[in-house]
């Protein structure tokens, strides 16, 4: 009797090694709960936003948008020359971010060099965004509504809110442009 009993027993434990042989692993392992995929739209919505200093009336005149685009791009300073930036990266930055293609920058003649843009010395506000919706429209284009940290350069940090407007440009660098983009609250971007 005892013999059938172990005879059992080892059969038990035969057919339940078995049956975990042949079970898949990932059955096995609990799958870890990860965060969705982000639409690398909004990745690049987000990286634009991030670098844009032109708000509301700033998208009226093209001196001002070239202006405020000097913030964004002061990273592309040369050593030696740290008051200035290659014309060619301002022109690039500014066809690639906002479509508006320099051909002329007006410039103090005082300060300009050939193939450079001076940096007027200023303070400047600077901006961090937060996206919180994007609707697709009807032609193609993009709203993005975003929460924006605003820091004066001299005053207290504040929170806003953004609508821009972005269309899709094969030829730009980021893949769109910033048409317009809308501070509640704020006249324009400095």
């Amino acid at each position: 009797m005892k013999k059938g009993l172990v005879i059992l027993a080892l059969s038990v434990c035969v057919l339940v090694l078995l049956a975990c042989a042949f079970t898949p692993a990932s059955a096995n392992v609990a799958t870890p709960q990860s965060e969705p995929a982000q639409n690398p739209s909004e990745a690049r919505f987000l990286n634009m936003l991030n670098r844009n200093f032109c708000y509301n009336s700033d998208f009226e005149c093209a001196d001002t948008v070239t202006q405020n685009s000097l913030l964004a791009i002061l990273d592309k300073r040369e050593d030696s020359n740290s008051q200035y930036l290659p014309e060619a990266v301002v022109t690039g930055f500014v066809n690639d971010m906002y479509g508006i293609e320099i051909t002329d920058i007006s410039e103090d003649a005082s300060v300009h060099r050939d193939g450079y843009v001076y940096i007027n010395p200023r303070g400047y506000t600077a901006y961090s965004h937060r996206i919180t919706g994007i609707d697709e429209n009807e032609d193609g284009s993009f709203t993005v509504y975003s929460s924006v940290t605003v820091s004066p350069h001299d005053d207290d940090d504040f929170i806003t809110e953004a609508k821009t407007l972005f269309v899709p440009n094969e030829a730009s660098a980021f893949g769109f442009n910033i048409i317009y983009s809308e501070l509640k609250g704020i006249s324009s971007g400095i």
